[in-house]
């Protein structure tokens, strides 16, 4: 097993060292999303070992990083064999708009730890910078300041399972759910003990129809702001899919700026 390097409190991953996935995937009440509807949505592979393999969602936000979610990675992974595909639509129908790229690094937050569900967030750079299109292109990131409420129009997307425990089926086609966002106070209610911190949101139908699931770990919930769309959180973890008063908890988008900033120059 490969481990973890600790630099200036900072963990990364390089194509040296590896990682796993736990899970928290696609969505409920979705539908085939257009194809170059949502040019930012990633699919990116994790080699576990040289027989498994598993994946996760991702958002590019510039030419050569993608944001993502900690818990996808882990000291297994053989992350030199690892990759990302960019404008992908139908996984099992390769796209004449598609671009496959190596995995350079992986940015783990330093305060992450697999056993909690907080500081889930990592950014993951490409081997080379990416030819951008109608097909690949980067999403704006939420500021500091930007507000989400119940009566902001937000959707999620990616290939995770259609319900808990059903894999999307062939070709898997890119799936999107628009999904209402829930208060923290009232999430809160609903997971009893399970702390639901200020940097992160909820998202989902309360009585369970519409929500992500194993899959779209780490994938976009992006929010309309004006003419414009803004990723507001990170795919996370839940209890279950699409379960009643068992919303998705998404990381926080806003809470993490300088971080991403810091460590990516977006």
């Amino acid at each position: 097993m490969i481990c973890l390097q600790l630099l200036l409190g900072i963990l990364i991953l390089d194509t040296q060292m590896s990682s796993s996935v736990l899970s928290r995937s696609s969505t409920l009440g979705k539908q085939d999303a257009e194809e170059g509807q949502w040019p930012w949505q990633v699919y990116v592979q994790i080699q576990l070992n040289h027989n498994n393999a598993t994946f996760c969602g991702g958002s590019l936000i510039s030419e050569q990083w993608v944001l993502t979610t900690a818990h996808a990675f882990e000291p297994s992974v053989l992350l030199e064999q690892s990759f990302v595909r960019l404008g992908a639509y139908k996984l099992d129908q390769h796209s004449k708009h598609e671009v496959k790229k190596s995995i350079k690094k992986v940015v783990l937050h330093e305060q992450y730890k697999k056993a909690k569900d907080d500081f889930d967030i990592a950014l993951v750079q490409l081997d080379s910078e990416v030819s951008l299109s109608p097909y690949i292109s980067p999403v704006q990131l939420a500021k500091p300041n930007d507000v989400f409420t119940e009566n902001t129009e937000c959707w999620a997307t990616g290939w995770g399972m259609i319900i808990e425990n059903v894999p999307l089926a062939p070709p898997r086609t890119l799936q999107e759910v628009q999904l209402p966002i829930i208060d923290n106070r009232r999430c809160q209610s609903m997971y009893n003990r399970k702390i639901i911190r200020e940097d992160m949101m909820c998202a989902g139908d309360e009585d369970g129809q519409k929500d992500t699931c194993n899959g779209d770990n780490g994938g976009p919930l992006v929010c309309k702001k004006g003419d414009s769309w803004i990723q507001a959180g990170i795919v996370s973890f839940g209890r279950g899919c699409g379960r009643p008063n068992s919303p998705g908890v998404y990381t926080r988008v806003t809470s993490f700026r300088c971080w991403i900033r810091k460590h990516s120059g977006v």
